[in-house]
């Protein structure tokens, strides 16, 4: 830390909080740990009644940066919000809250883009958003038209009136002084976080990093508030008087952009119908439906319909026509609607029930001769042991060799069985990291004595681990080292953490730990870890690594556990790989039938890994094209070939 500070302008981040003790330390951890040097950590706590004053001290005495504010009397939200960006001596500044999570690099990636344009006044990053429990939510990205980088201020602010998600910006990275004159037209109304963003498009432009550095926690019973008091009487008329009022008594808008504020309002007039009447844009939609149209096409119909009223109506008041023939041409018209919609769904129901019916005789077909294929396929495995048929005649007189046969043919058959049930993809390795052919990895430890048969394996991991250019590796599970030398000897630039069990509680295995790659080169860049895999904290490692492998206990518990910590220590885009997807680890493909169902993986073909790549959708991703050759053309031609490659 013997860096010139001064180098490095000072950013501010401000933390308003109230009875925020169940996340507060976890949001605190991943902020003192920013990567970018020159930092104040402002805190303002809104008179909690929980323990959240206890963990700010706790902080506050391990970090001089960080500041403690105690208000006595809960002053709400928005002044909660002022209170810090008021104490705030730094350049940049922003807004945190309790319950979210940066990636280590948030500041040192946003303040290069939000200072190299100057005429920006935030710079926000692609967000990660989760539900309370952890598990994902979505995946906030402004790519494509939704980009703001360079955008006028008028288009952005049309694509915030929109309806996306560019609230988040709230949580970027300010201009200190740009945005304390903001603050003053702060509108403390529902949704008023949008509307202050719209503030700064109209003064500002908006910088953008796609890259996931945030995230944030997204709790549905604020979305399910937020709908309800939309519903309420008079809100809507609140909200299209606080932005006219924002807009016009802005001090950072220029007065020439103030003149579209009528344009902005008729946009945000249509947001709030949108999220207002939702229900009654859901019922035009289910009649729409009905009768086979789209729903602008159901309203222009309807429209016409109250034209032909008016202008009879008028006709008749005018006197060019009598009121009994205006009264006829309106039924007429009224009839000739009615018969054309009825016509045009009758039509196309007559045409989808013939349809479906044909459908519906060939899902049968297809469903029986599925199951028909499966069957076939496990009576198969069993009578290709005749040992099955013997132990069925002679009772238990087996011999311990055939009894073992029988053992591991019943697992193949129960991994065949999970492995259908299972949401697994089978790829060809080259099908899913196309040019991965042409990567060269040398033999190095194979250690032909001990460690597993099926030397390609380790091969395929190092060569996954080369192709995608890991830079920092994690492994689960070192025994000997075997796997663990290999992925620091073809990664030359990278690191490798291993993870095992302590040398004192497993005596016997104790001598042969990591031998493969101590005294060895690549032992510099190997960083040995041990601990029990459920007793290991990944707080520390937290999003750093390319690339996981897998290859500890294979119990059901332990995979569990070393899968959701995988997942931990993964990097977005990064990829991670399970070893022993196999019929002997019965434990593990048990827990991969269940696991998959929410998360589809890739297995390699002809192998025991498995594979997920962040990002990538699994079922839908477009696979590469393989090399030509007879035996691939063979295995087309047989969809239905057993693989004969499962270890057991």
């Amino acid at each position: 830390m013997n860096l010139d500070l001064s180098l490095f302008p000072l950013v501010t981040i401000g933390l308003p909080v109230f009875n925020g003790a169940d996340t507060l330390a976890a949001a605190l951890e991943t902020l003192v740990r920013q990567d970018y040097p020159n930092l104040q950590i402002v805190i303002s706590d809104n008179a909690s009644t929980d323990g959240t004053l206890a963990i700010c001290e706790e902080f506050a005495r391990g970090d001089p940066r960080i500041r403690i504010i105690r208000k006595q009397v809960n002053e709400g939200a928005v002044a909660n919000f002022r209170t810090v960006l008021d104490a705030a001596e730094g350049e940049f500044f922003m807004w945190a809250a309790a319950d979210d999570y940066w990636y280590p690099q948030f500041i040192g990636r946003l303040l290069p883009a939000l200072r190299a344009d100057s005429a920006a006044g935030v710079a926000m990053c692609a967000v990660d958003r989760r539900l309370p429990d952890g598990s994902p939510f979505d995946l906030i990205r402004f790519i494509g038209d939704m980009n703001p980088n360079g955008m006028g201020h008028l288009r952005l602010l049309g694509k915030i009136l929109s309806g996306a998600k560019y609230n988040l910006f709230i949580y970027g990275l300010f201009r200190t002084q740009l945005l304390r004159r903001a603050m003053r037209c702060f509108p403390e109304v529902l949704g008023g976080d949008r509307q202050f963003i719209c503030q700064l498009a109209l003064a500002r432009r908006f910088a953008y990093v796609d890259e996931v550095l945030l995230t944030r926690t997204h709790q549905p019973k604020h979305s399910e508030a937020y709908m309800d008091a939309m519903a309420k009487s008079g809100t809507l008329r609140r909200q299209l008087l606080s932005f006219a009022t924002v807009i016009l008594g802005s001090s950072i808008i220029p007065w020439w952009r103030k003149a579209f504020l009528p344009v902005a309002l008729v946009q945000y007039l249509a947001l709030g119908i949108r999220q207002k009447h939702f229900m009654s844009l859901n019922m035009i939609k289910k009649i729409a439906r009905r009768f086979y149209l789209t729903p602008r096409l159901l309203v222009t119909v309807i429209g016409l319909l109250g034209v032909s009223i008016v202008g009879s109506w008028l006709l008749a008041y005018l006197d060019v026509v009598s009121l009994e023939f205006s009264v006829g041409m309106l039924l007429v018209t009224a009839l000739f609607f009615a018969a054309v919609l009825l016509n045009r769904s009758w039509i196309i129901r007559s045409q989808e029930f013939i349809q479906g019916r044909l459908f519906e005789n060939h899902q049968d077909d297809h469903q029986e001769m599925s199951r028909m294929l499966k069957e076939l396929r496990y009576l198969t495995d069993t009578l290709l042991h005749p040992e099955l048929a013997a132990a069925k005649t002679k009772g238990n007189l087996l011999s311990d060799h055939v009894t073992q046969r029988i053992e591991k043919h019943r697992k193949v058959v129960e991994f065949v069985r999970n492995l259908e049930e299972s949401k697994i993809r089978e790829v060809y390795i080259e099908e899913l990291f196309p040019g991965i052919q042409n990567i060269s990895v040398p033999i190095g430890a194979i250690n032909e004595l001990t460690g597993h048969a099926n030397k390609t394996d380790m091969l395929y991991v190092s060569a996954v681990a080369k192709h995608i250019g890991a830079m920092k590796m994690f492994e689960f599970g070192t025994y000997m080292g075997r796997t663990t030398y290999q992925l620091a000897h073809n990664n030359p630039d990278g690191q490798v953490f291993t993870l095992n069990l302590p040398p004192e509680r497993d005596h016997r295995y104790a001598p042969f730990m990591g031998v493969l790659f101590k005294g060895r080169e690549e032992e510099k860049r190997i960083t040995q870890i041990h601990s029990d895999s459920r007793e290991f904290v990944t707080a520390p490692y937290s999003h750093q690594f390319d690339f996981v492998f897998v290859d500890g206990d294979h119990s059901y518990e332990l995979v569990k556990n070393d899968t959701q910590k995988a997942f931990e220590l993964l990097k977005p885009g990064g990829v991670i790989m399970w070893h022993d997807y196999a019929p002997k680890s019965e434990g593990l493909v048990r827990f991969f039938r269940e696991f998959t169902q929410d998360r589809p993986l890739f297995r390699i073909r002809s192998t025991c890994l498995l594979v997920y790549i962040d990002g990538v959708d699994v079922m839908k991703h477009k696979l590469g094209d393989m090399p030509h050759s007879l035996e691939l053309e063979y295995r087309e031609a047989n969809p239905y070939l057993i693989e004969s490659l499962y270890h057991s």
